[in-house]
C-alpha cells in the first residue's frame, strides 16, 4: 500500500487592524457563520481557551459539508492550529493554521494553511485532490476577505439579533415539522410566493425562497438549514437582500408543562455601504437596524402564528365524523394492498400528481406520482434476490381536519416480512404522517407522506 500524498496550500492577506482584533475574530469560532461565508453553523463541543474541539458545517464547491476539528489556540505566538478529527469525503484527513504577523501596530498580515490528503488518491482518480483543492481556494479567498472586512469595519453596532417567540399549546414535535416542511409553505404561509427545497442528506436543507414584503415587492432568499429534530433548525442566508452582509438564524422548540414555546432569532450583519443605496442619503446604521428587525420580525411572527396553529390544532380541532374516518381507514387498507400486492403504478396512483413521499433515511423526498412509482419499481427489483412476503399494517390511526376538506391522518406503521417457510418478523417501526385530499370517486389521495423510521 502506497503512503497518502500530503498536499499543501497557502493563502495570505494584509489587513489594516491589529493582530490581536484579528486574532479575536479568528478565535471566536461560534461566530463565524456572521462572518464567513462558507461557514453555515459552528458549534463549540468543548473548549478551555487554549484547547477546543468544534463541530463544523459549511459550503464547500455547493455542497453541504461536516466534520470535527481539534483547535490549538496560542495568542502569544498569534497563531491558531488545527487538525480535523473525522473529514468528510473527498477529503482523507486535513490540518493547517492560521499565522498572523504583525506589520505594524495597524497592521497585520495573515497567513492561513491547509495541508490534506485526499480519499483515493491516485493518478487514475485526480479530480479528488482537484475539487479539494477549488473548495481551498474557493473559500479561504472569501474567508480571507470576510475577515478583513470583519476586523476593518469594526463597528459594534453593524452586527445584532434579535428573537421572536409564541408559545403553543402543542407540542414541539409538530411545531418543529411545520419549520421543518419548508417546501409547503406556499400552501401555509401567505408571506411565501415560491419555494425550492432540496434535502441530499437528513437533515441537511437547501431553501430557496421568494417572500412578499409588505410594499408588495419580492425579495428572493436561498439558504442552508440543519436541522436537529424536535430541538432547532439552524440556517444561514447564502443569498441575501442588499442591506445585508450576513443573516444568520435559529428556530428553537422548547418543551414546558403546558406545551411548547417556538423562538425564532436572527443575527444580522449589516452592510455598511448598501444603507444610503437601499434606503436613502440621510440614513445611518440605526435606520438599517430598524428597517431589518421589523421586515424580519414581522415574517417570523407571522410564520410562528401559524405554526402555532398548526401544532395546537390536534388539541383544540373538532373530531370527524365516524363515516370520514372509516372512510381514510378503508383508504389506507386499498391503499396498502396495493403495495403488498407490487403493484407500483396503480399504488402511486393513490397520490396527486404532485404528491411528495419523503421519509427520514431517505435522501432527498421523491416529488411526483411517476417518481413515486418509478421509487417502488427500484425497491421491488433490489428485493428481487430476496424472495418474502412483506405485509404493512397501519394502526393508532387519529385523523384530523385540516383546511379545504382536507385531513391530516397520523398513524403507526410497521412491516411484516416474512420469507419462504417463515418466520415472519418485524422489518421495520415507523410513524406515517400523511396530508390526504379528497378525490370524488377515488375517495382520498395523498399530498404530501412523511415517514418517521423509529430509532433514526
Amino acid at each position: 500500500m502506497s503512503e497518502e500524498t500530503v498536499h499543501e496550500t497557502l493563502h495570505e492577506i494584509d489587513v489594516d487592524a491589529p493582530a490581536g482584533a484579528v486574532f479575536d475574530l479568528i478565535a471566536d469560532a461560534p461566530a463565524w457563520p456572521v462572518h464567513f461565508p462558507p461557514s453555515v453553523h459552528v458549534e463549540r463541543l468543548e473548549g478551555d481557551g487554549s484547547q477546543e474541539r468544534l463541530r463544523i458545517w459549511a459550503t464547500a464547491n455547493d455542497e453541504i459539508k461536516t466534520w470535527t476539528s481539534h483547535r490549538v489556540l496560542e495568542r502569544d505566538q498569534l497563531r491558531v492550529t488545527y487538525r480535523q478529527e473525522k473529514s468528510q469525503a473527498p477529503v482523507g484527513s486535513m490540518t493547517g493554521e492560521w499565522q498572523l504577523e504583525p506589520l505594524d501596530e495597524q497592521r497585520t498580515r495573515v497567513r492561513f494553511t491547509h495541508r490534506f490528503t485526499a480519499v483515493d488518491d491516485g493518478p487514475e482518480q485526480p479530480e479528488q485532490v482537484e475539487w479539494i483543492r477549488r473548495a481551498i481556494d474557493t473559500n479561504t479567498s472569501s474567508e480571507l476577505e470576510a475577515l478583513r472586512a470583519g476586523v476593518e469595519d469594526a463597528d459594534p453596532r453593524l452586527t445584532f439579533t434579535f428573537d421572536d417567540s409564541v408559545h403553543v399549546d402543542g407540542s414541539a414535535k409538530d411545531a418543529y415539522e411545520f419549520i421543518r416542511a419548508a417546501d409547503r409553505w406556499t400552501e401555509r404561509l401567505p408571506h411565501v410566493a415560491r419555494v425550492v427545497l432540496t434535502e441530499d442528506a437528513p437533515n441537511e436543507q437547501i431553501l430557496e425562497m421568494d417572500t412578499r414584503t409588505a410594499d408588495g415587492d419580492t425579495h428572493t432568499t436561498r439558504s442552508v438549514r440543519i436541522c436537529f429534530p424536535a430541538e432547532r433548525i439552524v440556517y444561514k442566508q447564502i443569498q441575501t437582500p442588499a442591506l445585508m452582509a450576513a443573516h444568520t438564524g435559529e428556530w428553537i422548540f422548547e418543551e414546558d408543562g403546558q406545551g411548547c414555546t417556538v423562538t425564532s432569532r436572527h443575527t444580522v450583519r449589516i452592510a455598511p455601504h448598501a444603507v444610503t443605496e437601499v434606503i436613502g442619503e440621510h440614513a445611518g446604521v440605526p435606520e438599517a437596524r430598524t428597517l431589518i428587525r421589523d421586515a424580519l420580525g414581522r415574517n417570523s411572527r407571522a410564520t410562528l402564528g401559524h405554526a402555532a396553529q398548526y401544532a395546537s390544532s390536534p388539541r383544540g380541532g373538532a373530531p370527524v365524523s365516524a363515516e370520514l374516518y372509516v372512510g381514510v381507514q378503508r383508504f389506507y387498507a386499498e391503499q396498502m394492498r396495493l403495495l403488498d400486492e407490487q403493484r407500483a403504478e396503480e399504488w402511486a396512483g393513490t397520490f396527486t400528481e404532485d404528491g411528495v413521499f419523503e421519509q427520514n433515511t431517505g435522501p432527498a423526498p421523491v416529488r411526483g406520482r411517476e417518481a413515486i412509482a418509478d421509487a417502488v419499481r427500484r425497491n421491488l427489483a433490489r428485493l428481487a434476490d430476496t424472495p418474502q412476503q412483506r405485509r404493512h399494517v397501519f394502526s393508532m390511526l387519529t385523523v384530523e381536519p385540516g383546511p379545504e376538506g382536507t385531513v391530516r391522518a397520523r398513524s403507526y406503521a410497521q412491516v411484516l416480512a416474512t420469507p419462504p417457510g417463515g418466520p415472519t418478523v418485524l422489518h421495520v417501526s415507523t410513524v406515517c404522517e400523511d396530508e390526504l385530499v379528497p378525490d370524488g370517486g377515488h375517495g382520498w389521495r395523498v399530498r404530501h407522506r412523511r415517514v418517521e423510521h423509529d430509532g433514526v
